[in-house]
């Protein structure tokens, strides 16, 4: 992979607004003592933590135990810092959705450490191309109203999702579509790597998005982490899916030639499953094998 210019970092760090540039100095300035990447991971996790454990109680023990392991490794001082650079954060999205903005918080903040050129050899999508590619893969304006009139909401499949910059150009195409992306709109994203499954729940659990977020593989379906956003667990999706996912089952019973009716899938009884269901597994195959977000 090429190497991020000088100029690109320059031209990045220039148009960042004033929180964005805050986060960079004050991870800079603890990397000194902690290197960059393990300052960068521990920061997104920690703060995924926090915001998970607030909500999520069926995970609340195993959680808090890690959570407490990477606060082990820093100072009083510096603890501070990494709330800070959260706080800046979450005033950054406070500002972007006041404002009608939109963009990869994160990924732009992770590609201006000039850290997409690590072992891992990460690069995040510039949010001006996930902009175009989101706008394509949602449709018009008409179209989306007539879709989620029709269905309610829409679901979204992202199998490799980095920072969530894809799905966050989905939210925008809905809002200036004029619809409530917060109530029209629940999104599975998969990751197979942990640091890109945190980075993605943190954008998605500011935005107010209705989400799961799985550490998993999508071509092998494999799954090893859910992580529910806020608006998920308080809105009551996992509800509102069985339902989806029953009466799409039942209309597919209906259409089916007599002779040829399968047994209806079970469903699960709780949220912990919901990304096992048979629409969201056929969805992860579709979207993996073409590589990209999949409406479903």
């Amino acid at each position: 992979m090429a190497k991020t210019s000088k100029a690109q970092q320059r031209r990045s760090f220039n148009s960042a607004d004033e929180h964005q540039k805050a986060i960079v100095q004050i991870l800079r300035d603890l990397s000194r003592a902690h290197g960059l990447d393990r300052t960068w991971s521990d920061w997104t996790e920690m703060s995924a933590l926090a915001l998970a454990n607030a909500v999520d109680r069926a995970q609340f023990e195993r959680r808090e135990k890690r959570y407490l392991e990477i606060v082990g490794h820093y100072g009083k001082e510096d603890l501070q810092q990494l709330v800070e650079a959260f706080t800046h954060l979450v005033q950054c999205w406070e500002q972007r959705v006041a404002a009608g903005e939109f963009g990869d918080v994160l990924g732009s903040t992770f590609m201006m450490l000039d850290m997409g050129n690590g072992g891992t050899g990460q690069f995040f999508t510039p949010y001006e191309v996930s902009r175009l590619m989101g706008a394509i893969i949602m449709g018009d304006e008409q179209d989306l109203a007539s879709e989620v009139g029709r269905r309610g909401f829409l679901r979204l499949m992202e199998p490799a999702c980095g920072a969530g910059g894809m799905i966050i150009s989905a939210a925008h195409a809905l809002h200036d579509a004029k619809i409530n992306y917060q109530r029209a709109m629940h999104v599975v994203a998969i990751d197979i790597d942990r640091r890109c499954v945190h980075m993605t729940y943190l954008q998605l659990a500011l935005l107010h998005i209705p989400a799961i977020v799985v550490h998993g593989n999508a071509l092998t379906v494999e799954e090893w982490e859910h992580w529910y956003t806020p608006a998920h667990v308080l809105g009551e999706w996992s509800g509102r899916l069985r339902r989806r996912e029953a009466e799409e089952a039942a209309h597919a019973l209906l259409r089916a030639p007599a002779g040829e009716v399968a047994s209806a899938p079970a469903l699960p009884s709780g949220h912990g499953d919901v990304v096992a269901w048979p629409a969201a597994s056929r969805a992860a195959g579709r979207a993996a094998a073409a590589g990209q977000m999949t409406l479903f």
